[in-house]
């Protein structure tokens, strides 16, 4: 029998109100002094470790960041990039995050396979771990060792070799591992000075193909680190190791921890169970047995789950298990207890969020208070099967095929839709979310505001967007979305099925935080989301009005899916509904609507066995929801912060007249991948960084708009590439945004001047449009010097 302790690696690290969110932006607008915020942030992690402690965990990570885990190790082990060293302490760490005037932030892209942005590390052509700076982690461990003794606070670091794959370098894999080493042995060295029993090591790549295939480095990295004689728990979560499994398990550490059930299941049961009962598992080793879901916030099968625990602990060799959830529990809200009222009754005991997830931890690793289910369900134990994930790509389950396709192709459809000049203007959806407008929903939500009165103060704030718009002189007008709080959370309170909770926040990168819904049931199209607040910005303008939509694929990958259907199906009640959605839009005059879909590709399965399946069903759901319009209405998508270069067979399958992009901060990537690949449609790379409180100049934007001419993409076709922000404006104030739209307006005058053969006329374009006043806005602006790069950022429709 093998002997039983729990352990954690990762918990929320918001705050159980939002405490750290309130003090960094406190702390960004002067009001909150470095020291306070520190004290802040020190008290909810405290709080955090607490709670866990209580719960009875044995081993519990030492978490906690006001920012990111990966720019947190960026900066331990000295790899700042060159352009911030000017910068130092708490002054260089946000301005990595976010950026500074004239210094772009680093770039940001989805964690692995989840809707978690972390900034991506720059190891700069031949670098090195000159001066590692340790001191904010070794005093975090000394706070959580004085609470909670040596013995319980286990240190926790991104691992060598997936710190190096999800970063840039020019270095091959095994040299910039290699050059980590030195530095990551230091800090072993320090922590075992504390006292530390173990360290633990993420290393999630584990699970990917790029892992799979860096069976060397892993294996000279361990045997390296192993030497400093530190206790190694190798945490991996996301996914089944899959072929790396037999020689992973064998590295030189003292605990593996597995996910148990971060993949659907199969006929033949968990994946990960499958490989220990093909395999075994070392016996001089821990497993770390992650059991309960760390990325579900349904509650746990705890019955099912001991049989699995019952198997482990009495088969197979297996000699220590640590009970652990499957990943860290920082995608999950924290806790179920502010919900009461307002969700239903009957739903509340299904969920379970982080605090409750603990406390099923406790109860599965405590002798006799869960009784196992039988035998069979250790060995069908997991998610149900994926639709398509198995040898046949694409088909929707009880969709017509018919459904998926517009009646003419591009070819033929595109000269019937709106067209424009050379380089058209637009922006992706959103505009400043303000003080004023939360204001009005609070009003509205507290019983304060009539619905009426509402709509009718909405609609001033529509009027304001649109006169904005007509200043800058913008080609494609939005009408704001001064009524979503979210652009998922909008849709999913309006369609039957989902569920929303008060409390429920996730961090999606630094101060930003979203509160996903829940899919409880069949999806369903209830009435019309989006229809009255199009009509009122068209009637308002001559010029084309974008309908702005949240695609199917992006609710589901934003949302806590069901588990007892697969996604496919949900993908596909989410694709009819918003079929019906589009068929309203252009119904009510509509000829331009925007399906977004930036969550595409973090929701690709980490080994790409499986993305022919996932990638099937994912196109034919935005098909679904699209191929309902007209051949002369035009249907754009909006895909960000992540790479799509390796799907772009799948983004064409889109079918979406056009296409923007975030680009800004990527160095062009995108649009050189396009560019390669052929791609003939209309295409709207972004041109400056939305994150960033920096307004571009007029200068800076054209040279980025002729990169775009340069690459090759589109060539002879400049009235299809459009200019357009990175993404959504509600993060940032008017102050910002007005100067910024006229000066990205000013620049593609002037790139349509150089077009002509007449740069003079369209230099002339250019201050006209800088200087242009502020028009409906009122507001006085002040063009700052712009900020290359991006800060960070999720996607802000």
């Amino acid at each position: 029998m093998a002997q039983i302790s729990t352990g954690t690696f990762g918990f929320p690290r918001i705050g159980p109100k939002r405490e750290i969110k309130a003090a960094l932006e406190a702390y960004w607008s002067g009001k909150l002094s470095q020291p306070e915020l520190l004290s802040i942030s020190a008290e909810v992690q405290a709080a955090d470790w607490q709670l866990q402690a209580s719960a009875g965990i044995t081993r519990i990570g030492i978490d906690g960041t006001l920012y990111d885990q990966v720019l947190d190790t960026t900066l331990a082990l000295g790899l700042a990039p060159v352009r911030f060293a000017n910068f130092s302490g708490l002054e260089l760490y946000f301005a990595m995050a976010r950026g500074a005037s004239g210094v772009g932030a680093l770039d940001m892209s989805k964690f692995f396979d989840t809707n978690y942005h972390y900034l991506v590390p720059e190891l700069e052509g031949d670098f090195s771990c000159k001066s590692p700076n340790f001191t904010p982690l070794l005093e975090k461990v000394t706070r959580a060792q004085a609470l909670l003794g040596k013995s319980r606070a286990i240190p926790m670091l991104i691992g060598p070799v997936t710190f190096v794959l999800l970063s840039k370098r020019d270095l091959a894999l095994p040299e910039a591992v290699s050059r980590l080493l030195p530095a990551y042995g230091q800090l072993l060295r320090q922590l075992q000075q504390l006292g530390c029993p173990e360290v633990q090591l993420h290393e999630p790549s584990l699970a990917t193909d790029a892992g799979a295939a860096a069976r060397e480095v892993y294996e000279s990295t361990y045997t390296q680190l192993a030497a400093v004689g530190c206790p190694i728990d190798l945490v991996t979560y996301y996914d089944d190791l899959g072929e790396a499994y037999p020689w992973a398990v064998n590295l030189p550490v003292a605990a593996v921890s597995l996910d148990f059930c971060g993949v659907p299941g199969s006929a033949a049961g968990n994946a990960t169970l499958d490989l220990i009962r093909a395999h075994g598992f070392p016996a001089s080793k821990r497993l770390g047995a992650g059991l309960i879901d760390g990325r579900s916030v349904w509650a746990d099968d705890l019955a099912a789950a001991a049989a699995v625990l019952g198997e482990l602990s009495t088969a197979h060799g297996i000699t220590s298990i640590s009970m652990q959830p499957s990943t860290t529990l920082q995608h999950l809200p924290y806790s179920t207890a502010g919900e009461a009222g307002h969700l239903p009754a009957e739903l509340l005991p299904k969920l379970a969020f982080a605090v409750q997830k603990l406390q099923a931890l406790a109860d599965l690793a405590t002798p006799g208070k869960v009784q196992p289910a039988g035998p069979e369900a250790a060995r069908v134990w997991g998610q149900p099967p994926d639709g398509a994930a198995a040898a046949k790509a694409g088909s929707l389950p009880g969709v017509d095929a018919a459904l998926l396709a517009r009646s003419e192709s591009y070819e033929v459809r595109r000269p019937k839709q709106p067209d424009f000049h050379a380089f058209p203007t637009s922006t992706i959806g959103s505009f400043p979310q303000t003080a004023e407008v939360r204001r009005l929903r609070t009003l509205l939500r507290s019983g304060k505001l009539s619905r009426p009165e509402y709509e009718r103060l909405v609609d001033q704030q529509v009027a304001f967007a649109v006169g904005v718009q007509e200043a800058a002189g913008l080609d494609v007008l939005v009408h704001g979305e001064p009524e979503r709080t979210d652009m998922v959370e909008y849709f999913g309170v309006q369609l039957g099925g989902l569920a929303f909770t008060l409390q429920g926040w996730v961090q999606s990168y630094g101060s930003r935080y979203v509160r996903p819904p829940i899919i409880t049931g069949d999806v369903s199209f209830t009435q019309p989301m989006t229809v009255r607040e199009f009509t009122v910005a068209q009637q308002l303008t001559a010029k084309p009005v974008k309908g702005m939509l949240t695609g199917p694929v992006t609710i589901l990958n934003w949302s806590f899916p069901r588990k007892d259907i697969s996604r496919a199906a949900q993908a596909a009640q989410l694709g009819l509904a918003l079929r019906r959605e589009v068929d309203a839009l252009q119904g009510a005059g509509c000829k331009i609507i925007q399906v977004d879909e930036p969550a595409l590709r973090e929701g690709l399965p980490l080994k790409q066995q499986r993305w022919a399946g996932y990638l099937g069903w994912a196109v034919d759901a935005f098909r679904l929801s699209t191929a309902v319009a007209a051949p002369g209405v035009q249907v754009v998508t909006h895909l960000c912060y992540s790479d799509f270069q390796d799907i772009m067979p799948a983004v064409d399958a889109m079918d979406a007249d056009v296409l923007t992009i975030e680009n800004s901060r990527s160095g062009d990537a995108m649009v050189s991948a396009l560019a390669a690949s052929g791609y003939a449609k209309d295409l709207g790379p972004g041109v400056y960084d939305v994150h960033s409180p920096q307004v571009p100049d007029v200068d800076w934007l054209v040279e980025k708009i002729q990169g775009f001419v340069d690459s090759g993409v589109l060539k002879g076709r400049p009235q299809h590439i459009w200019v357009n922000p990175d993404c959504g404006l509600k993060t940032r104030r008017w102050e910002e945004v007005i100067p910024s739209l006229r000066n990205m307006v000013a620049a593609a005058a002037i790139m349509r001047g150089r077009l002509a053969g007449n740069a003079a006329a369209g230099a002339a374009a250019a201050p006209a449009a800088a200087a242009a006043p502020a028009n409906a806005t009122g507001v006085e602006t002040k063009i700052v010097p712009k900020a290359a790069g991006c800060a960070a950022g999720g996607c802000c429709h």
